[in-house]
């Protein structure tokens, strides 16, 4: 379920010099001292500010950090009310950095009770690596494109680059659809390359996707995506991070895909190919029956985008378990090397499946709508996917409760095959080479202390 803003604030009117807003106000105390600061954001912001705990800043409309570092200090509250969003620009970066005892954290203005998907448009980080667009430079969506404009624009030739420390981080109730096929997410990254840090991160209750990665190289570890209205994790454009220790969490109302995986949509073959390197994740349905709407699907990769993901878990989706979507993408996984494989991975009641996982055939139609191949990609999931040598199977994960979107726990029982090193491999140079267990969280429980899973 999306959103649409009935007005959209004009990009001119942000370009105020200072960071903040005028409104800065102490309450007094019996003591004469006071309570906690807070303070409105209006403004752009173009040299290095930090944000301070005790402070609550609201953001007010687009705020561009247009220079310069934004530091926020740990336990620091923003506040984001409708039509604002805090954007990192090329020239700037984020240092946010909570702990577990203190996570920063990014939600809606509006009170407990009254909170909602889609309340404000999340965090943006852009930068300067590679995508695989024509030119390599793309206007980040969330946003009109604007001529001469550079404030939301992301791309280059530095794979480095570096948009920022965001960890210990919860971000709530954001993402919007500006138009058609043009939305900002819960966090968004556009072109952040591998000295970017994004760890320690919640995104809960978002209107489009939980975290949109457009192109790049920035990697995620320790990501928990909770209940958003649209896919966990979506990219495209060339994205080629690496993963490990994550967790997608969807609902029955409204949540769609575990993984969105695309490449180029006006040319399948564009490089680099969106092929991340995935590490024990978890991907977790509603468990909602079969045929309804939406449809809930696991991992899904069209448009030849690829990725390698290894140790992972996908559970009670109510449709597909996995879908290679087109021949692009079943090409990348025939090939030679591939760019796209999955191994060491449980799969459990997708589609009520407890035997196998469901066939995902991709048909094309004509233009009167006629059927004339009933499956383009010819990948027979259930044969492909669960072929000797990949070591992945159909069995129960035994997670503690994965379902309860109140107070969920991701922890396998004592016992569970997904605890069992015979199922995982040794995850490979740059990843946590000890989680020799299958999905997100394995004896120990990361999530613990810093997250939050508030209704409204």
């Amino acid at each position: 379920m999306k959103r649409l803003f009935a007005s959209v604030l004009a990009l001119s009117s942000l370009t105020l010099l200072s960071a903040c807003g005028d409104d800065d106000e102490k309450t007094p105390t019996p003591d004469g001292g006071t309570t906690a600061t807070t303070q409105d954001v209006t403004a752009n912001i173009t040299g290095d500010t930090t944000w301070k705990a005790g402070t609550t800043y609201t953001l007010k409309n687009y705020v561009f950090v247009e220079q310069g570092t934004l530091t926020i200090e740990p336990g620091t509250t923003i506040l984001g009310d409708q039509g604002s969003a805090l954007v990192i620009t090329r020239e700037a970066k984020l240092n946010a950095v909570g702990t577990a005892q203190k996570p920063i954290v990014f939600t809606s203005s509006q009170a407990a009770g009254a909170r909602a998907a889609g309340d404000w448009g999340g965090v943006v980080l852009l930068g300067k690596a590679r995508i695989n667009v024509a030119g390599g430079e793309n206007t980040v969506e969330g946003f009109f494109a604007t001529s001469g404009d550079v404030k939301t624009k992301y791309g280059g030739t530095d794979d480095t680059h570096d948009c920022g420390k965001l960890k210990y981080a919860r971000i709530e109730f954001a993402g919007y659809e500006l138009a058609e096929d043009n939305e900002l997410n819960g966090l968004t990254t556009g072109a952040c390359g591998t000295a970017t840090d994004i760890d320690y991160v919640q995104v809960h209750k978002g209107a489009d996707d939980g975290v949109e990665m457009f192109g790049g190289t920035a990697g995620l570890k320790h990501i928990l995506i909770s209940q958003p209205d649209d896919d966990g994790l979506d990219y495209d454009l060339g994205w080629r991070g690496k993963v490990q220790f994550l967790v997608v969490q969807q609902n029955a109302t409204v949540g769609n895909r575990g993984i969105e995986a695309s490449g180029n949509k006006n040319d399948n073959a564009a490089q680099p190919h969106s092929a991340p390197e995935i590490w024990n994740a978890t991907f977790i349905g509603s468990g909602r029956a079969a045929g309804t709407t939406p449809a809930q699907e696991g991992l899904v990769f069209n448009t030849g985008a690829g990725g390698i993901l290894r140790n992972v878990i996908v559970a009670s989706f109510a449709d597909k378990a996995i879908d290679v979507d087109g021949t692009a993408s079943a090409a990348l996984w025939n090939a030679a090397t591939p760019e796209l494989s999955v191994q060491g991975t449980l799969f459990w009641t997708n589609k009520g499946d407890t035997v196998s996982i469901p066939n995902a055939p991709n048909p094309k139609k004509d233009a009167a709508g006629t059927v004339t191949d009933p499956d383009v990609s010819k990948f027979v999931e259930a044969e492909k996917v669960l072929a000797a040598g990949l070591n992945n199977k159909v069995a129960d994960p035994q997670l503690t409760a994965a379902l309860n979107l109140d107070a969920p726990d991701f922890t396998p029982a004592a016992g569970s095959p997904a605890l069992n090193p015979d199922n995982a491999a040794t995850p490979g140079a740059g990843f946590d080479t000890s989680a020799r267990f299958v999905g997100a969280v394995g004896p120990s429980n990361w999530l613990t202390g810093w997250t939050a899973f508030p209704k409204n």
